[in-house]
This record gives structure tokens, sequence and C-alpha cells, in this order.
């Protein structure tokens, strides 16, 4: 990966946090700040509306967690294979990948197969978690230790992401410390590829 490549992800990752802390003041101090980028609001009214307010409160609480999350993951997923790729061309996958996680993503595929729903994706690398992207880099760390400052540390912040995902994929509300924890680790993660 590029020089260039990691400062446009870490610009937009600092971006999306930014956004997350202007969303907080607004909700703080029950202001609007004009931003240009709001998102509006196109659920389905048929249904959204016949939850609890409190619920679609939560939600959209919420939403700004998951959409961090969902950037974070799938820069993290991109960042692995193409390094991986870039080092050991097109048979990374069968070759530096270990059997575990590559089971995993297999079976984890072959569940939704199995159940007729469309499948996630034809790439194994969308059915990995960030435990499983932490194994990947540490397995191959000649692979990543330019990128990365610290093996052990890549372990502890892929570990420490891999729980805070608890409570936002399971639909509960993440508590006031995970929020400060989630924004600490985002810090860390960050800190790791300086």
């Amino acid at each position: 990966m590029s020089a260039i490549e990691d400062i446009v992800r870490n610009f937009g990752m600092a971006n999306l946090l930014a956004e997350v802390a202007l969303d907080e003041v607004e909700k703080t101090h029950t202001i609007s700040l004009n931003r240009p980028f709001k998102k509006t609001e196109d659920k389905d009214a048929k249904y959204y509306l016949q939850f609890e307010q409190k619920i679609r409160e939560e939600a959209a609480q919420m939403a700004r967690y998951y959409e961090i999350f969902y950037c974070l993951e799938r820069s993290i997923r991109s960042l692995v294979s193409q390094r991986l790729q870039e080092e050991h061309k097109e048979s990374w996958w069968e070759e530096k990948v270990p059997q575990q996680v590559k089971e995993e993503a297999k079976k984890r595929r072959q569940q939704e197969v199995g159940k007729g729903v469309t499948p996630r994706s034809s790439d194994l690398m969308d059915y990995t978690n960030f435990g499983e992207l932490g194994t990947m880099i540490t397995a191959n760390w000649d692979t990543f230790n330019d990128t990365f400052s610290d093996k052990k540390a890549v372990e502890s912040v892929m570990g420490m992401l891999n729980t805070l995902r608890g409570p936002i994929a399971h639909c509960t509300l993440l508590a006031e410390d995970e929020v400060v924890r989630l924004h600490m680790t985002l810090r860390d993660w960050f800190r790791l590829m300086e």
C-alpha cells in the first residue's frame, strides 16, 4: 500500500470521527450546526413509525457507531487483502490465511447459501471478523511489520474492536464508557499505522 493511500484512508476516517463528534455536539446541546451533509429521513414510514419512539431514537443514536464499524471493518479487510495480494499474488488466500480463518469464513458463507438467502459476497474475505483479521495480520507479520508499529498492540486493538462490535452488531445500546473506549480504540488503531 502506498503512503498516499494510507494518508487518504486516515483522512477519511478522521473526517468520519469529526462528523461523529459534531453529531454528539448537536445532540448534547440540542442545536443544529446546519452542516451541508445531513442524512435525510428515508426510512420506510409504513413500518418504521410503528416502532416506539424510544427505540427509533436509540436506533438513530447507534447508527453513527454502526457507520464507524462498517467503514473500519471494510477498510481493514481491504488493507489486509491488498497487502497480502501485493506480496503473495493471487494465491494469498490459500497460502497465507490461517486454516481456521479460512474454514470459518467458508462455513459462514455456506450457512447463508444453505438458508437460501443471497450470499453477502463471493469473496470469503467478507466473511471474516475483527479477531480473524487480527490473526491474519499477526500470522503474516513479515508482510505487515512496515505498516503497524507493534504486533502485540495489533492483537490488543483488534481484540478490543471485536469486543466493542458486539452491542453494535446485536442491536443494544453502546454504554457511555464504551463510546469513549470505541473512540480511544479507533485512535489506537490509527496510531498503530504511524
